[in-house]
């Protein structure tokens, strides 16, 4: 790393917020993590990894404890996502440290993410699968669609003009909840909440980006 990346890095480790109000919990999560997650980063960044490979072994990361789940170690699994959620930031902390911030990058980072997401989802639902728990696979898959809607709606919403990071279950909600009720063993918990927030996260949006359209609109 070179010695202006070094400054940079001190920077922002000390940095403190100058805002007091975050858009979404995940902005603010990122912020108050930035103290570890931008050390390791910079770690990992002189060992020569490129932001993307980040974003391809956390996907790969996430893809494995999906099959841990798949086999049934519903606990073993919520314990392995709590581990590795934090890899999750690695790879946009590294892009910013590196000046390599792109559109391709956080292209690359949402559609990863839309895969292991499902792919998480499906891991439980082989689990009720082999469970011949048939409510609980139907409330997955619900919630698989769901899941994809509540990014849908926030890409849909940017590309017509409208801010949407509003919404109860983001990205980093949905993997603390699976993680932390998988490992305290309660998939079928997780089916019912994780199905019910998530379309209640749709809703939210839809409600938020209707009443900004209504707004720019004059009505």
């Amino acid at each position: 790393m070179s010695s202006t990346q070094g400054v940079e890095v001190k920077r922002q480790v000390k940095r403190k917020p100058q805002q007091t109000q975050w858009e979404s919990f995940t902005d603010w999560a990122r912020e108050r993590a930035g103290v570890i997650i931008i050390p390791v980063a910079a770690a990992l960044g002189r060992l020569g990894l490129h932001p993307n490979t980040l974003t391809l072994i956390g996907m790969g990361l996430q893809l494995g404890v999906a099959m841990v789940l798949g086999w049934g170690h519903i606990v073993l699994g919520g314990w392995l996502l709590l581990a590795i959620a934090p890899v999750d930031a690695l790879d946009g902390a590294l892009a910013r440290l590196q000046g390599r911030q792109s559109r391709f990058g956080a292209f690359l980072d949402s559609t990863l993410d839309r895969i292991a997401d499902a792919g998480l989802i499906i891991g439980l639902i082989a689990h009720f699968l082999r469970q011949e728990a048939y409510t609980e696979v139907f409330l997955l898959l619900v919630a698989q669609v769901a899941v994809l809607m509540v990014s849908y709606t926030r890409a849909r919403a940017e590309a017509l003009g409208f801010p949407c990071k509003v919404g109860l279950l983001t990205r980093l909600e949905r993997i603390l909840l699976i993680g932390v009720f998988c490992a305290l063993g309660w998939p079928t918990v997780l089916a019912w909440v994780l199905t019910v927030l998530s379309v209640f996260t749709v809703v939210q949006r839809v409600l938020y980006v209707y009443a900004l359209a209504r707004q720019a609109d004059g009505r």
